[in-house]
C-alpha cells in the first residue's frame, strides 16, 4: 500500500492460494462474488456505494483488449466521526482478479473528524493513472 498524506493506494491480485493456480472459472466466480458484495456494501464501515458501474475503459486499458471484465464502486466510509472516500476498480484478466483501491481525504482538517472525503472524480483519476501499470505487471 502506498500512502500519500491521508490518502492511500492499494493494488492486490488474486490468482489462487499458495501453489494452486486459479482456473478461469474460479476467477469468474471470485469476480462475481466481489461484484455482488461491493454493489451491496463494499465496506463494513459504509453503506451502499453512491457510484457503481461496469468499466469499459480505465486509463489506457480497454475491456476485451487488456482485461476481460471490470467494475467500479465509490463509497464513503464512516469510522467513528471520521469519514473518507474510496474508489475501487476490480478487473478480471483470464484467471487473475486485480483490485485497485484509492482512499482518503482531499481536504485534511485540523482533526481527522474534520476531514472531507476524497471525491469520486479524484478517486477515478488516481485509478486511471495506475491501471495500465497494474495490468501490465500481471501480464
Amino acid at each position: 500500500m502506498v500512502t500519500i498524506g491521508r490518502a492511500g493506494l492499494s493494488i492486490t491480485h488474486d490468482a489462487g492460494l499458495g501453489q494452486l493456480t486459479a482456473s478461469v472459472q474460479d476467477a469468474k466466480d471470485t469476480y462475481a462474488i466481489k461484484r455482488r458484495n461491493d454493489y451491496r456494501q463494499p465496506s463494513v464501515f459504509g453503506g451502499a456505494p453512491s457510484w457503481k458501474g461496469t468499466i469499459q475503459e480505465i486509463g489506457t486499458a480497454n475491456a476485451g483488449e487488456h482485461f476481460d471484465e471490470g467494475y467500479y464502486v465509490y463509497f464513503v466510509d464512516e469510522i467513528g466521526e471520521a469519514r473518507h472516500g474510496e474508489g475501487k476498480a476490480v478487473l478480471r484478466m483470464d484467471n487473475v482478479v486485480i483490485t485497485i483501491s484509492f482512499s482518503g481525504d482531499d481536504v485534511p482538517g485540523r482533526r481527522i473528524r474534520d476531514d472531507r472525503p476524497i471525491g469520486n472524480a479524484a478517486a477515478q483519476a488516481a485509478l486511471n493513472a495506475v491501471a495500465g501499470q497494474a495490468i501490465a505487471a500481471v501480464r
